[in-house]
Formats: C-alpha cells, structure tokens, sequence
C-alpha cells in the first residue's frame, strides 16, 4: 500500500471515529460539540489562526435572518425569525493551497474563500454545530490531490474546535 493510500485510510478511520457526519449528496460535514456558542466559536477561530491563516470575515448569519424575515415574509414552523439561537461563519484562504488548487485549474477559485460554520440550534441549547461545505469535485487526479488537502485542513480544523 503507497504512503499516500495509507494516509488516507487512517485519515478516513480517524473520522468516522470521531462522530462527525458527513452528507455527501448535500457536499458538507458536520461536527458537535456541548458548550456555548461563544466559546465553541471562539475556538474555531482559534483552530484557524493557529495554522497561520488570517479570518478575513466573520458573518453574522442568524442576526441576517431575523433582520430580513419579515421582509422575505419567513418564519419558521415554530413561528420564529430563524431556527438558530445563534449562527455565523468564518471566511479565511488558504493562500498556498488555493494556489495549488487554482494552478491545477481555473475552477479552483470555487474553493476561495473557505467559510466554515457555526451555529446552535433553538431546540438544541448547548449543543453546538461545526461544518463545512467539502471542495468542489472533479474529475482531474490533480484537483483531487489538492481537494484532498483542502478536505483534511477542515476537517482537522473543525477536530480541534470540537474536543
């Protein structure tokens, strides 16, 4: 088995040990944590700065969603502006790896910026989500080499944020 295949495996058994959830059809992953939002966030952003990357933007996603519900005349089954008791994302690039990604083709600036979310639920209290969509697919050997980095960096971003 090549070093590379080998790689992958563990890191493939690594995840599914870890209770995250992935959906495949919908193209993102998942991860849970109990705590507050705050501090759950706060260590995201921590997982991100720590490999060097700087955060360009953090939204503000839920505050977005009741600011407009009434305009976009949206309410949930609850009767609620958002089902989020709190939700935002953080956007950063990954210079190198964007790079590499749009070197291999010009369709890699689909994977910049990255925007990994955060959000807990109103009927959820304490449990708080951490995800991310997974990098655009394609059929290039190259793309897959570098969607595979780009794959790993998140999902040991979204590890460290939730132990």
């Amino acid at each position: 088995m090549s070093a590379m295949r080998l790689i992958l495996t563990a890191m493939l058994a690594l995840f599914f040990a870890t209770g995250a959830q992935a959906d495949a059809e919908f193209g993102y992953r998942t991860y849970a944590k109990t705590g507050t939002f705050e501090d759950v966030r706060d260590d995201l952003k921590d997982a991100i700065i720590n490999r060097g990357f700087v955060i360009d933007y953090v939204g503000h996603f839920n505050a977005m969603l009741e600011r407009t519900a009434e305009a976009a005349q949206s309410v949930t089954k609850e009767g609620v502006k958002s089902p989020y008791r709190n939700a935002q994302f953080v956007q950063f690039c990954p210079a190198k790896l964007v790079h590499e990604s749009v070197s291999a083709s010009p369709v890699g600036i689909a994977n910049c910026p990255i925007a990994v979310f955060v959000y807990e639920l109103r009927i959820e209290p304490g449990k708080i989500h951490i995800g991310y969509r997974l990098p655009v697919a394609s059929q290039s050997q190259q793309v897959k080499k570098v969607n595979d980095k780009l794959a790993a960096l998140l999902h040991e971003i979204a590890l460290e944020a939730t132990k």
